[in-house]
């Protein structure tokens, strides 16, 4: 196969993607609204209450969504999961949703490569994470940056295929790595659901706190990978 058929199959398979995504988006918009009131949020309870398969499919959709396209934060996603399915099933439903979209970002970018990236996020985003293309340690990047609140989450899934990491690897670092964050989200949810204040502020206090040490030490991080790298690449030189 030529270069010009491989560039032509890779615009194509681009330009469907849009496609897909921005029909997806359209289709499951009108929910995004509900989540940020009570009445929408108890419609949803009701959707999901009457119609557990097509619920279940529904919250599938929108969280392989924020993973994909970012459609809204993934906070909201994993709270709704807390507050309509509980503590154990929202978790499976959130960590089933996110491996599949992970994979099917992982394996879009290893097919259509930088074009994507570059499609999606701005080049500034792209450089501050670019370390990981070489880096020695990108296992442990990723699984750490992945652990971090406020990290570019969205980004880094699109950057770390990439990368040398091994699929299976990167699916098992970024799931552990999100778990925790994912799984004090949901408790928090389903703590309002079921009308527990007392645990739903709990939750929020240890999301606050996190993220708050988040902000003051993710460029930290972030700089010390960047100085491992620029270290390993005098050595080598």
């Amino acid at each position: 196969m030529s270069e010009k058929t491989k560039l032509a199959i890779r615009i194509a398979a681009l330009i469907l993607f849009a496609v897909v995504m921005v029909g997806l988006t359209l289709l499951c918009w009108p929910i995004v609204p509900m989540l940020t009131s009570e009445e929408g949020r108890q419609n949803i309870e009701l959707l999901v209450e009457n119609n557990l398969l097509l619920g279940v499919l529904v919250f599938l959709v929108l969280q392989v969504l924020q993973i994909v396209v970012a459609l809204i934060p993934g906070a909201f996603i994993q709270i709704l999961a807390g507050v309509l399915f509980g503590g154990f099933w929202g978790s499976v439903l959130c960590i089933f949703g996110t491996l599949l979209g992970e994979m099917a970002v992982f394996y879009l970018v290893k097919w259509l490569g930088m074009p994507i990236v570059e499609a999606l996020f701005d080049s500034k985003g792209i450089k501050k994470l670019s370390f990981l293309q070489d880096t020695k340690k990108v296992e442990l990047a990723v699984f750490i940056l992945f652990l971090m609140p406020v990290m570019p989450k969205d980004a880094l899934t699109y950057l770390a295929p990439l990368t040398r990491i091994k699929p299976s690897t990167f699916f098992i670092l970024s799931i552990s790595a999100r778990a925790p964050a994912m799984i004090i989200s949901i408790v928090f949810g389903s703590s309002l659901g079921d009308g527990n204040i007392a645990i739903a502020v709990v939750m929020f206090l240890i999301v606050a706190i996190a993220g708050i040490v988040g902000i003051c030490y993710k460029d930290r991080i972030i700089n010390s990978f960047k100085s491992a790298k620029q270290q390993y690449k005098n050595k080598v030189q």
